[in-house]
């Protein structure tokens, strides 16, 4: 009987810990997500927002992205899907031509739950994936991917809605 209770206190006290460790890890994701400044009524992560460039849809940009190859300028469209395991990228559609969103390497994040239209301040290019990365980007809520697809590295992000 000493035995039994011994080893259900052991496996509360083990569910206890993980449960602790699962919060902290939560509560650290969402730590990520830091407001950068708020400009009418729209919230801009990553750095401050540039507001004196170049606007084009995603749409427009794809069509004529050779000739903005290394260009910042600011991308707009709606958000059509977020990384679901961090808030660490986005998917930017109009008229159902997608482009992914890169946020710089990881500096920064929105709220996973992100919905509507933004305003995109960075560089287009045309990028041939690695199978490995498609995978990892497609278990990560991306949905079905093309090994080459169009990514903005993105230095900032205004969520206007």
């Amino acid at each position: 009987m000493k035995k039994l209770i011994l080893l259900i206190s052991i496996a509360f006290f083990n569910i206890s810990i993980a449960k602790e460790q699962k919060e902290k890890e939560h509560e650290t994701e969402e730590s990520k997500v830091v407001v950068t400044e708020i400009i009418d009524g729209a919230k801009v992560y990553g750095n401050k927002w540039k507001a004196d460039f170049n606007h084009l849809n995603i749409e427009k940009a794809i069509e004529k992205h050779e000739s903005l190859n290394e260009k910042e300028m600011i991308f707009t469209g709606n958000i059509s899907k977020v990384c679901q395991k961090a808030g660490c990228w986005m998917m930017l559609e109009t008229n159902g031509v997608v482009a992914r969103v890169d946020f710089n390497n990881h500096s920064f994040f929105i709220p996973k739950d992100t919905q509507g239209k933004a305003e995109v301040f960075g560089v287009l290019q045309s990028k041939t994936m690695s199978d490995e990365k498609k995978k990892h980007l497609e278990e990560d809520g991306a949905g079905k991917l093309e090994n080459k697809i169009f990514e903005i590295t993105a230095t900032s992000v205004k969520i206007t809605s």
